[in-house]
């Protein structure tokens, strides 16, 4: 089946994690949120899908912007994200959004969509323009498209830093398969637009975005960098011990005031995004 190994991590492996953090992965990443909403344009009374919707903030963000008479369905693989989804909506007494577990790559949803919105989760289908063409097949006459993926590495001093820092203690990774499944998967605007271009979207455009992320505390950020990310990664990836963990954390820790910004608030760190635009017609 379509997308068999990013399931088995979302639900497993990466999920867990993301839920650990309570709302500060939520909170961390609200600015992105904006971004896509912003993008998107949505009008009320409008239906809405969300690709790859996570916990569901960004589901609830669009919901606002629907109102009453709108709709928003909010899609993710990995069932315990949705779960998490579900209770929010339920807290927020959202009664326009629902939420489902599915692969945006193979199903069809309806009735369809006049938006569809994605805050980092177009970078993880295993094969991107069937994917892309087949949410065409869920979006309505006219639909738009606003999704959020990171931009290269090098620009995110929040991932290449704590990167950096953990290769010296450990060694390098495995070399990436450019263009894998993952977090870097649309870090190129050109190989974006071609997807989109092969799987028959319109008006496609990729801008990169500086958006600044909100951090709970130096502390907070530190311990993020250990476990989401590519820094995340590669400590798991060598199974670092408890030790070279706790090493790996107090070398991140020393490093973060050189690229992040304390405020009263909690953090701020300086982030790239790609912000991908499309149109069905």
């Amino acid at each position: 089946m379509a997308n068999d190994k990013q399931r088995a991590y979302w639900s497993g492996v990466a999920a867990p994690k993301w839920l650990a953090f309570g709302g500060a992965m939520e909170a961390r990443l609200a600015p992105v949120n904006d971004v896509v909403i912003a993008a998107a344009a949505l009008l009320p009374g409008e239906r809405v899908l969300d690709v790859g919707c996570g916990v569901g903030f960004t589901s609830l963000d669009a919901e606002r912007k629907v109102g009453p008479k709108g709709h928003v369905l909010g899609v993710d693989i990995a069932a315990p994200m949705i779960e998490a989804a579900r209770d929010l909506a339920a807290r927020n007494g959202a009664a326009n959004l629902e939420f489902m577990v599915g692969d945006a790559q193979t199903e069809v949803f309806s009735p369809p969509a006049d938006a569809l919105i994605s805050r980092f989760g177009v970078m993880f289908f295993e094969d991107p323009v069937a994917a892309f063409a087949n949410l065409r097949l869920s979006a309505a006459p006219g639909a738009r498209l606003a999704a959020a993926a990171w931009a290269p590495i090098q620009d995110n001093l929040h991932w290449a830093v704590p990167l950096h820092l953990v290769e010296a203690l450990l060694g390098p990774g495995a070399s990436r398969i450019p263009r894998a499944p993952g977090p870097l998967a649309f870090d190129d605007a050109a190989y974006v637009l071609s997807v989109l271009e092969q799987a028959g979207w319109k008006n496609a455009k990729v801008q990169a975005q500086t958006v600044h992320l909100h951090g709970v505390s130096l502390d907070a950020e530190a311990r993020v960098a250990c476990m989401m990310g590519p820094a995340g990664a590669l400590l798991d990836e060598k199974q670092a011990s408890p030790a070279q963990r706790q090493t790996a954390y107090e070398t991140i820790r020393a490093a973060l005031p050189g690229y992040a910004e304390v405020t009263n608030g909690g953090v701020r760190l300086a982030a790239s995004i790609h912000l991908i635009t499309a149109s069905v017609s």
